[in-house]
C-alpha cells in the first residue's frame, strides 16, 4: 500500500469512527477496537492526585474512631503485647510436660588400615515432678500476664481516642474559623464599596476609604493564616489516622455544645470500675504475689525424674549394645548463702511498692475526676459568657451600621464593631472547642470515652 492509499484509508477509518460516536437516540453501537488501531495511543493509568483524594466522602468522628483503633501505628505496636503474653503462657504451660531429646552420631576410625568406626544413638527424657511451687506459680501468672496485655491495649485505646477528639475537633475549629474570616471579608468588602461611593459623592473623605481598605487587608491576611492552620490541623489528623498527606480527606462534623449527664460521684464510680490502668496495677499486684512464691521455691526441695536409652554399634558389626538408665533425683537446699531470702525480700518489696502505686492511682483518679468536672463547669460558664458576648456584638454591629448610614455613628465605631464581631465569633468557637475537650477529658478520666462516643450525638 503506497502513501496515498494509506492516507485515504486513515480518512475512511476516521469517518467511520465519527459515525459511530454520534449514534441516533434509538441506536448505540460499540466501536470495534480494530477500527481505532491507526489512531490508538494506548491506555494510561491515571494516579489519584491530592485534590482528587479530597473529593472522597468526608470522615466523620465515628469513622475516625474506627480508623484510629485499626490503623493508628502506636496502637498497632501495642497489639504485640498480646503475642508476648501468649509466649509467656506457652512457656508456663510447658512446665508440666517433659523434655525429650534424641541424639545420634557416627564415627570413622582407621587403625592399621581397618575401619573401626561406630554408630550410636541416645534418647533422653527429663520430667520435673516438683519444683518447690515455681512451675505452678508460673502457670498461675500466665493468666495475669494475658490480662495485663489486654488492659495495656484498652488503656492505650482510651487515651488514643481522647487524642483523636482533640485533633478532629481542632480541624472543625479551624474550618469554622475560615468561615468566620470569610464573613468578615464580605462585610469589609461591602463597607469598602459603600464608603467608596460615598467618597465619590463627596459625603465622606478619602481617609474613611483608606481605613475600610486597611481593615479589609487585615481580614484577608487573617484568612490566609486561618487556611494555613486548617491545613496543618488536617494533615496532623490524617497522620494520626495513618493516612498519608497525599490521600487526605475532608472532615465532616459540627462544632457544637455536647450535653453531659451524671455528677462527680457517678463519674468516680465509673472511673474506679473502668480505668484500665488501675485494673492493670491490681493484676500486677497479684502477679507479684506469685513472684514471691517463685522466689521462695529456691529454698524448697526439687524432685526430678530422668531416663535415657542408648544404642551403640562399635565397629559397625550390626550388633547394638543397648543401655537403659532411669533416675529419680531429690535436691534439698541446705545453705545457699542467703540468695533465696534476698530474692524473697526483693519480691515482697516490689509487691508492696505496687500496692502503694495502686493506692496512689486511686487517689489520682479521684483528683482527676474532680479536676475534670471543675474544668467542665468552667468551660460551660465560659461558653455561656461568649454566647452572650456574641449576641451583643451582633447587635452592636447592627446598630453601628444603622447609625453610620444615618450619619450619627463615626466610622471608627463601625470598624471597631465589625472587628469585635469577628473576634466574638472566634472566641465563641474556641469556647465550643474547649467545652468539647472538657467533656472528652471527663470521659477519658472515667475510662468510658469509646462507649460514650458510640451512644451520643456528636
Amino acid at each position: 500500500m503506497n502513501m496515498k492509499s494509506k492516507f485515504f484509508y486513515k480518512i475512511l477509518t476516521l469517518a467511520v469512527f465519527l459515525f459511530f460516536i454520534t449514534p441516533t437516540p434509538s441506536t448505540a453501537v460499540e466501536i470495534p477496537r480494530e477500527l481505532l488501531e491507526p489512531f490508538w495511543i494506548g491506555e494510561e493509568t491515571v494516579s489519584e492526585t491530592p485534590a482528587q483524594s479530597l473529593t472522597k466522602a468526608p470522615i466523620d468522628i465515628r469513622e475516625a474512631i474506627e480508623l484510629t483503633l485499626s490503623d493508628n501505628l502506636d496502637l498497632r505496636s501495642l497489639s504485640q503485647e498480646i503475642y508476648m503474653a501468649e509466649a509467656f503462657r506457652l512457656v508456663a504451660d510447658g512446665t508440666i510436660t517433659p523434655t525429650l531429646d534424641l541424639s545420634a552420631s557416627t564415627e570413622e576410625t582407621w587403625v592399621g588400615g581397618e575401619n573401626t568406626g561406630s554408630n550410636s544413638a541416645r534418647l533422653s527424657l527429663n520430667q520435673t515432678l516438683y519444683s518447690g511451687g515455681r512451675n505452678q506459680a508460673l502457670r498461675l501468672q500466665a493468666g495475669h500476664v494475658t490480662s495485663i496485655a489486654d488492659l495495656v491495649i484498652i488503656d492505650a485505646q482510651n487515651r488514643a481516642i481522647g487524642q483523636l477528639f482533640i485533633r478532629f475537633y481542632l480541624v472543625l475549629l479551624q474550618e469554622q474559623r475560615i468561615e468566620n474570616e470569610q464573613a468578615a471579608i464580605a462585610r469589609s468588602e461591602l463597607h469598602v464599596r459603600e464608603v467608596t461611593r460615598m467618597s465619590e459623592l463627596g459625603i465622606t473623605n478619602r481617609l474613611e476609604v483608606i481605613r475600610a481598605s486597611q481593615q479589609l487587608a487585615t481580614n484577608e491576611a487573617d484568612l490566609v493564616s486561618a487556611k494555613g492552620l486548617y491545613d496543618a490541623a488536617l494533615i496532623n489528623l490524617m497522620n494520626y489516622l495513618g493516612i498519608p498527606p497525599e490521600e487526605r480527606r475532608q472532615v465532616a462534623g459540627t462544632l457544637r455544645e455536647t450535653a453531659v449527664s451524671g455528677d462527680r460521684e457517678q463519674s468516680l464510680a465509673a472511673a474506679m470500675e473502668n480505668r484500665a490502668d488501675l485494673s492493670m496495677l491490681e493484676d500486677e499486684i497479684a502477679l507479684q504475689q506469685y513472684e514471691i512464691e517463685i522466689a521462695r521455691s529456691g529454698g524448697r526441695p526439687r524432685l526430678n525424674l530422668g531416663g535415657t536409652a542408648s544404642f551403640n554399634d562399635q565397629g559397625r558389626t550390626g550388633n547394638y549394645d543397648d543401655a537403659y538408665r532411669a533416675e529419680l533425683s531429690l535436691t534439698i537446699p541446705i545453705l545457699d548463702r542467703n540468695v533465696t531470702r534476698a530474692n524473697v525480700i526483693r519480691a515482697e518489696a516490689t509487691a508492696e511498692r505496687k500496692r502503694i502505686s495502686a493506692e496512689q492511682r486511686r487517689l489520682d483518679i479521684k483528683s482527676q475526676v474532680e479536676t475534670a468536672w471543675s474544668e467542665l463547669e468552667t468551660a460551660t460558664e465560659h461558653l455561656v459568657s461568649t454566647t452572650q458576648a456574641l449576641e451583643l456584638a451582633e447587635e452592636t454591629l447592627r446598630l453601628a451600621e444603622v447609625g453610620y448610614r444615618e450619619g450619627v455613628t463615626p466610622q471608627l465605631d463601625l470598624l471597631a464593631a465589625q472587628m469585635s464581631l469577628t473576634e466574638s465569633r472566634l472566641g465563641h468557637l474556641r469556647s465550643l472547642y474547649n467545652h468539647k475537650l472538657a467533656v472528652v477529658a471527663l470521659k477519658v478520666t472515667e475510662g468510658t470515652i469509646i462507649d460514650w462516643a458510640e451512644g451520643v450525638d456528636l
